[in-house]
């Protein structure tokens, strides 16, 4: 092997990589694991922290990624040994951006920006050593690598609309083979049956994340892309197999909830599912066996394809040559000698090595600010005078079960729901974030898992006491509900939030993480973000005598103007003030009239 071709630009590139991936703090907002990116994933791979909150075994696939990649370097080793060394003086760009990411990522908290920045720096470094021609044929090791790295972002993204998905078809499918059931949002009931049995009582499956089809739809599309690669020949049968894991993963998580409701009928809720924290062995034995047997039908899939082919193309066809061996190596720099790599290659990498070392030493932490923008403290009473009744006394409002387990044991709460007595309520509620951002998320997603349909929203600004303008999201939603009665309504409601921080409001979760991710980059702060609800039905939906849909949205803005100067700290502070200032006059006005 030659020397100066392999082992020193390895040598130098190994310690680029180590230094960033397990050295270089990495404030990630999108964890509690404040720690080097390198160290954060593995944690994050073997969910060495899962006992106390932290992580979830879903990520385990993660560490075949560095397994499949060394198996194809090894597969292409005699291949890459043959072409020549033309490194590429333009592949430096890719490396400074992705070094630039990076480092953006671990300023800014955001984990996945800084897996980018790894995807981007390794680019540019095989480029830059090697060239184009090298990189063509490691390009699948290359994207295979980024099945290597956690994606929070998506459960949101994409993960919903699957639940979505598969708990509708699994609706569809129960209701075909005659086992009558309930859709509320995200959730499968049992119907209430001819023998008095409630709703849900013979069954009640909620389509979470791990049922919703993402969190085996990675590994899926991971083990499709290795076959597809290394045992179908041709590029269409390719990409006709890789993208059928997606609806490979729905059907099978479709009869995983199948089985879980026939194992719930057959055996009780207790042997099927289990509870949220230990789910059974019958519950864990499902998902097991419906990815081996979703795998394996994968499988069967591509052996089709090729088996039609062989039919379609008796003989087959001449193999082209690979792009890599007819085409020119593009962005080639001037080498003296063919396959040998230039000494200050390996120095500019070195280079960027000792500069992460002075960013690393000089580069202060991220300050995590421990103070909040609310009080966890709601008020028993609030008075409106501008409507009948209005005189609203709060009562306790539980933490649901699926809030505590899904959300950082960190977070903090404060609700209540409050009643005038004259048949007006509204439930309101703070969440307080801890550490990690993913706490705060976009109500869209929760509400519509709920069983509510998002029908419009409008952003509504108020005017406190104080004169300051605190903008709200409305949601209007509604959804199918029965009365004492037993019978049937579209229940309809407004649904208004907004995030808090020190000093700032905002209802837009994107304009949130905006000024999060500005503030740690330029002014090495962070926020600790609250999340803010108020919330009320639209009683003319089910009482004749009850509000209309302008009342609602007056009752509520009337409600937040009266409540927010009790928690909002800049609020409390400006009503402190100001009481103070009138003080102030009043004691010079006394003292004016004293003199007189």
């Amino acid at each position: 092997m030659n020397l100066q071709q392999w082992l020193i630009p390895a040598a130098a590139t190994a310690l680029l990589f180590a230094l960033l991936l397990f050295l270089f703090p990495y404030n990630s907002g999108d964890s509690s694991i404040n720690s080097p990116l390198g160290i954060a994933l593995w944690t994050i791979w073997t969910w060495t922290f899962y006992h106390t909150g932290e992580g979830e075994p879903d990520h385990s696939y993660c560490l075949l990624v560095p397994l499949m990649v060394a198996y194809v370097l090894y597969e292409k080793r005699s291949e890459l040994a043959k072409i020549p060394a033309r490194g590429a003086n333009a592949a430096i760009i890719a490396a400074i951006i992705g070094l630039v990411l990076f480092w953006i990522g671990a300023r800014a908290g955001k984990q996945y920006m800084g897996c980018i920045g790894i995807q981007f720096l390794l680019l540019g470094i095989i480029c830059w050593f090697w060239g184009t021609a090298v990189f063509r044929k490691l390009l699948f090791a290359w994207a295979i690598l980024a099945f290597a790295w956690p994606l929070p972002f998506l459960d949101s993204a994409v993960a919903f609309p699957l639940r979505l998905i598969v708990s509708h078809t699994a609706y569809c499918v129960l209701t075909l083979i005659g086992i009558p059931s309930i859709q509320s949002g995200t959730a499968l009931l049992s119907a209430p049956g001819a023998s008095g049995l409630p709703v849900g009582a013979r069954f009640q499956i909620d389509v979470a994340d791990p049922c919703s089809g993402l969190h085996s739809l990675l590994p899926l599309l991971m083990f499709s892309a290795f076959y597809c690669y290394f045992f179908l020949p041709k590029r269409w049968q390719q990409w006709l197999v890789f993208p059928s894991a997606i609806i490979f993963a729905i059907v099978g998580n479709v009869v995983r909830i199948l089985l879980l409701v026939l194992g719930s009928i057959a055996w009780g809720s207790a042997f099927a599912i289990g509870t949220n924290n230990e789910p059974s062995r019958y519950h864990e034995a499902c998902g097991f066996f419906v990815f081996v047997i979703v795998l394996g039908l994968e499988c069967l899939f591509g052996s089709i394809l090729i088996r039609l082919d062989r039919r379609w193309s008796p003989t087959p066809a001449k193999k082209a040559a690979s792009p890599s061996e007819t085409a020119p190596a593009a962005l080639s720099g001037s080498m003296p000698v063919a396959g040998e790599i230039a000494r200050w290659r390996s120095g500019a990498i070195f280079g960027f090595a000792a500069l992460v070392m002075v960013v690393y030493l000089i580069s202060p932490p991220v300050y995590l600010p421990t103070e909040a923008g609310v009080l966890l403290a709601l008020p028993e009473e609030v008075n409106l005078s501008d409507i009948d009744g209005g005189h609203f006394y709060g009562s306790y409002a539980p933490v649901s079960d699926a809030e505590h387990k899904y959300l950082p044991q960190d977070t903090e709460f404060a609700r209540k729901n409050y009643d005038d007595f004259h048949a007006h309520n509204i439930f309101f509620s703070i969440v307080l974030s801890g550490v990690q951002q993913y706490t705060i998320h976009p109500p869209e997603v929760c509400l519509v898992a709920q069983g509510w349909d998002i029908i419009s929203y409008e952003d509504i600004p108020i005017r406190l006491s104080s004169g300051h303008q605190l903008v709200v999201r409305n949601l209007s939603i509604q959804r199918n509900a029965i009365n004492p009665q037993k019978q049937h309504f579209l229940l309809k409601a407004y649904y208004m939030y907004w995030y808090v921080a020190d000093n700032i409001t905002t209802p837009d979760h994107a304009t949130r993480n905006w000024v999060s991710s500005w503030d740690r980059v330029v002014h090495n702060r962070d926020h600790r973000w609250a999340y803010v609800i108020a919330m009320s039905p639209i009683t003319q939906t089910f009482r004749p005598d009850g509000l209309n849909a302008d009342q609602t949205r007056n009752l509520l803005t009337s409600f937040i103007r009266q409540i927010v100067p009790t928690f909002q700290k800049d609020e409390i502070a400006q009503r402190t003030d100001n009481a103070q200032s009138d003080h102030a006059i009043d004691s010079k006005n006394n003292s004016r009239d004293a003199s007189l």
